[in-house]
C-alpha cells in the first residue's frame, strides 16, 4: 500500500528544513516536523551539538522531488 502524499504544510516545512536546516520553524511546523521525523521524511543532522538541526533523507527528497519543488524556488 502507498504512503499518502504529505500536506501542503508538510511541504513546506520540508523545504525549509532543505533551505534553512530547520533552524527558523515556528511552532506549528515543529509539530509537523515530529511527524516528518516519525515518517522517515527528515532526520537530525549529527555534528551541530550547540543547536539541533534536520536534513531531509533520501525520501524526504523524493517527495519534493515528485512534487516538483526545489529549495532555491521562491
Amino acid at each position: 500500500m502507498n504512503k499518502p502524499e504529505p500536506s501542503d504544510e508538510a511541504i513546506a516545512v520540508l523545504v525549509d528544513i532543505s533551505r534553512t536546516a530547520g533552524r527558523d520553524l515556528n511552532a506549528g511546523q515543529r509539530l509537523e516536523l515530529d511527524h516528518l521525523v516519525s515518517q522517515g521524511l527528515v532526520a537530525v543532522a549529527s555534528g551541530d551539538r550547540t543547536r539541533r538541526s534536520y536534513q531531509l533523507t533520501p525520501e524526504g527528497q523524493s517527495v519534493l522531488d515528485r512534487r516538483g519543488v526545489g529549495a532555491n524556488e521562491a
